[in-house]
């Protein structure tokens, strides 16, 4: 079966996840993946590691800045975005 669309987003990752969002509202958008689940790649991995040290100068002080909404979001969603785990 032929499906027509105004936008052909090929691929679940953070940017094309972004991109079908913006463009859903407005115009017929498929978005094409070929895993089972989106982000399920670098996105998914990259996604599930917080480390306050990762990064240049710049990177470690958003990091750092950003721990306490991660740990406590209050407004945003319910409970603590991050948890406790070995790496």
């Amino acid at each position: 079966m032929a499906e027509k669309c105004d936008f052909l987003v090929i691929g679940g990752g953070i940017a094309g996840i972004g991109a079908a969002s913006q463009l859903a509202p407005n115009a017929k958008t498929i978005l094409l993946e070929m895993e089972a689940t989106i982000g399920f790649h670098s996105t998914g991995r990259s996604a599930a590691i917080f480390s306050r040290n990762y990064g240049n100068a710049v990177i470690r002080a958003l990091n750092l800045a950003s721990e306490g909404t991660l740990r406590n979001p209050q407004g945003i969603c319910e409970g603590p975005v991050l948890t406790q785990c070995r790496v």
